[in-house]
């Protein structure tokens, strides 16, 4: 009788866990090495913008395509639930003002404009 009381408490204590915590971690939507190996620069920077666009893994690829477009992007970690992206560059190649504007540029299907993402906000973390 006790085991059949305590399986279903420990399940719930580790819900009610799982619930509590679940902000304190960054699980990433996307992460995409551009650049690996010996490709990889000595000098890296990171960059950490907050986009309205990325939502889900198939906005985080558009959003990686489009901002390594302009070249010296080393990587790219999007995660869609804080609408975030981190980015890593070469600064003898690039900087994040190139980048943003990579990433913020329209694009043009059938002669219709999109916007598809928009930088709420921009970190140098490094």
């Amino acid at each position: 009788m006790k085991k059949a009381l305590i399986i279903p408490a420990a399940i719930a204590v580790l819900i009610l866990v799982a619930f509590v915590t679940v902000n304190a971690y960054r699980v990433p939507t996307l992460h995409l090495p551009i650049l690996e190996g010996d490709a990889r620069p000595a000098t890296v920077r990171t960059v950490e913008y907050v986009v309205d666009g990325v939502r889900c893994r198939g906005t985080s690829m558009g959003f990686a395509r489009m901002a390594s477009q302009g070249g010296g992007v080393v990587s790219v970690t999007t995660y869609a639930r804080t609408r975030s992206a981190i980015v890593e560059y070469d600064p003898t190649v690039t900087d994040p003002d190139r980048i943003r504007e990579a990433f913020m540029a329209p694009v043009v299907r059938d002669g219709v404009t999109y916007q598809f993402f928009n930088m709420l906000s921009q970190t140098e973390l490094d």
